[in-house]
């Protein structure tokens, strides 16, 4: 009882703190990425998934400088939803082929080597950027163009980029 109790101060506690996460950040109860992809595709957003470790300076960087971003929030809240997950994790979750394993399993089976990894998926749950490393805002908001406006069909996302004159 005392566990439940301090469970729901916990949870009170953390209701009167103001988020600082930006809106397009979603927190996923079961990493079922299917599922996540469907809800998201439901909204008419992709889905992002950021690769990442504890203690990861690059990773740091990203939620400090590029996430607050209001053009990055403006952006990514009217077409994506990020989730992360731990290159070193043991949670279980579904991954996007709908097979069941842990989060470090995953980051291994995508030849995730270097953090942050950038998964970006389209709003019928295709898989079509893998960006890797700090991102500047611009950059970032360019990826996520690319996945929305189907850059993929110009070709690689430096093609485009040089193509769209950014």
């Amino acid at each position: 009882m005392k566990k439940l109790i301090s469970l729901i101060l916990f949870a009170l506690s953390m209701l009167m703190v103001p988020s600082s996460q930006a809106s397009f950040i979603g927190e996923s109860l079961d990493m079922d990425l299917p599922g996540e992809m469907a809800n998201a595709g439901k909204e008419g957003k992709g889905l992002v998934v950021m690769f990442h470790y504890s203690g990861c300076p690059f990773c740091d960087k990203m939620r400090q400088r590029v996430f607050p971003d209001p053009a990055v929030v403006a952006y990514y809240s009217q077409h994506f939803v990020l989730l992360e997950t731990n290159i070193r994790g043991d949670l279980e979750m579904v991954a996007p082929n709908g097979e069941g394993m842990s989060e470090k399993q995953w980051a291994h089976k995508m030849r995730i080597r270097a953090t942050p990894v950038f998964l970006f998926f389209d709003a019928e749950g295709k898989e079509r950027l893998k960006l890797t490393g700090y991102q500047a805002p611009n950059v970032f908001i360019q990826a996520g163009r690319y996945v929305q406006e189907k850059g993929w069909e110009k070709g690689s996302f430096v093609r485009w980029l040089r193509q769209s004159g950014s």
